[in-house]
């Protein structure tokens, strides 16, 4: 599965003829620029922007780089030194995915550790 800021779990991985969940080519683009809100060793804070776009299909035959579901958004991340990396996303989805005719809209997101 191909997990994208701005769309639900597994929302972007293909279906085959009897419906179950794979996908065995995907591509993801993601531009994310981070800026120090607090440097402090003990608790480092970033506040961040992005951009994500990226699919998925069920074969080779179907790949399409310029097929991408796209998304933008804002989020923060806390290094503490016990629990490492911790973020919270909120994204827009601009794009339909499959199995809905309307855009994915709000989502929000939360990571642990480094995403990329």
């Amino acid at each position: 599965t191909i997990a994208q800021r701005g769309y639900p779990n597994r929302s972007l991985t293909p279906t085959d003829e009897n419906g179950n969940k794979s996908g065995n080519v995907y591509t993801k683009y993601t531009l994310e620029l981070r800026y120090p809100v607090s440097l402090n060793p003990s608790a480092t804070i970033f506040g961040l922007v992005f951009l994500e776009g990226g699919n998925a299909w069920y074969a080779i035959d179907e790949f399409s780089p310029f097929n991408a579901k796209r998304a933008a958004g804002v989020g923060i991340r806390a290094f503490l030194p016990m629990f490492g990396l911790l973020g919270i996303d909120w994204a827009w989805g601009f794009d339909n995915y499959p199995g809905h005719n309307e855009i994915s809209g709000s989502q929000f997101h939360f990571t642990i550790g480094q995403q990329f």
